[in-house]
């Protein structure tokens, strides 16, 4: 059996992202992913079981980068409002920057691909920041509503922004950008009386 390159391997996970984000997943065949990878559809099997298992692994490794971005920007030594103001302006600019990635999470995390055992490994590395939103529950900074409505109302406009293009799209600026993470805030907030910047 021959050697895995991690390089084709990332090569595939890239172009999976762009395929899949261009074309949408049924498009994307197996054989257009190793072309644009620059690779033979053999090598992709030599990493990855099937199209599914491909399809996941590009998850995960859109994922990561996500995660790594708001970890990095996310400081739990700092009151939650803040911490979360540093957080959203990092993703707000990654999404600027790299706009497939949100666009495949969204498209990944509304697929029949999406499953619990994914979810249950991002939780993990999310831990930091879901254990400042407990703390920010207990202390009833935030509102009692469960995840699904926190990220709804707090990380989804990201993306809806980013993306818009319609008769009124979204001008990214540094004001604009916080007069958007205040109003994401004064949704899952419980009080108001946090000093703005």
């Amino acid at each position: 059996m021959r050697p895995r390159d991690d390089t084709k391997r990332v090569a595939l996970l890239e172009a999976t992202l762009v395929e899949v984000t261009e074309h949408g997943f049924g498009v994307a065949s197996v054989a257009r992913i190793a072309r644009r990878a620059r690779v033979s559809p053999a090598t992709l099997y030599i990493h990855f079981a099937d199209k599914d298992a491909l399809l996941e692994a590009t998850f995960v490794h859109v994922c990561d980068q996500l995660i790594d971005t708001a970890l990095e920007a996310f400081d739990a030594a700092l009151e939650l409002r803040q911490a979360l103001r540093e957080m959203w302006h990092a993703l707000f600019h990654l999404a600027l920057d790299q706009p497939r990635l949100f666009r495949f999470h969204d498209a990944f995390s509304h697929s029949v691909w999406m499953n619990d055992r994914v979810r249950e490994r991002n939780d993990l590395r999310l831990a930091p920041l879901l254990d400042a939103i407990a703390q920010g529950h207990r202390d009833g900074v935030l509102k009692p509503v469960g995840l699904a409505l926190l990220e709804s109302f707090m990380f989804r406009p990201i993306y809806h922004l980013v993306q818009s293009q319609g008769s009124h799209p979204f001008e990214p600026t540094h004001t604009n950008i916080d007069q958007a993470f205040a109003m994401a805030w004064d949704a899952i907030a419980v009080r108001h009386d946090n000093p703005r910047p």
